[in-house]
């Protein structure tokens, strides 16, 4: 019985070793969940960039059991719609390719701290109904965050700023060039890695 407990814990911390285990899944945590970005396309492939702040307190709750190997952000996209500049008639479907950089960050001066990732290729895609605009298909959207840099600020020093810059490149027929386009960003999930 001893050999089998002992057996356990090696295989597990071979597991963790291996970064194959994970924290359970840490809602919304830089509080960009309900908050939108605006992009103005412009050109025949309708581009456009903006960005978002958001403030969060530090995550008092984390009780890590062990050092954690890495720290992950899943993008989440809570819905879409379309302003000025639109045609009467908005096309279907409307493929997004993204490109999106989280900077989290705490303190000023000396002593301000910050981690930064970008995830390339961000790909969604927006199907149209009537006056409904569904969001599907959401690939590519994980932030890889040095767990050196990111868990300091989110676990101690008082308030943080989560700022998200993103540029979208949209594909349709007809393209949407003159449009603007609002994301209302989903709270995402941030996971620990052991």
């Amino acid at each position: 019985m001893k050999r089998l407990a002992l057996l356990g814990s090696v295989m597990a911390l071979l597991v963790a070793g291996c970064g194959l285990i994970s924290s359970p899944p840490i809602d919304n945590p830089f509080q960009l969940g309900g908050k939108t970005t605006t992009f103005n396309l412009v050109s025949a492939s309708a581009t456009g960039s903006a960005s978002v702040t958001a403030t969060f307190e530090d995550l008092t709750n984390l009780n890590l059991p062990a050092n954690p190997s890495g720290f992950s952000y899943n993008l989440a996209i809570q819905g879409v719609s379309f302003g000025a500049g639109c045609p009467a008639t908005l096309p279907s479907p409307i493929n997004v390719t993204m490109s999106a950089t989280l900077t989290v960050s705490d303190g000023s001066g000396a002593t301000a701290r910050s981690a930064q990732s970008t995830a390339n290729n961000v790909q969604f895609t927006l199907t149209v109904s009537g006056n409904q605009i569904t969001v599907s298909n959401l690939s590519n959207g994980t932030l890889n965050l040095n767990v050196g840099q990111i868990l300091p600020i989110i676990q101690n020093g008082g308030t943080n700023t989560a700022q998200l810059a993103a540029q979208i490149t949209t594909v349709s027929t007809p393209d949407l060039a003159g449009c603007t386009m609002a994301i209302t960003w989903g709270g995402g999930q941030g996971v620990l890695r052991f």
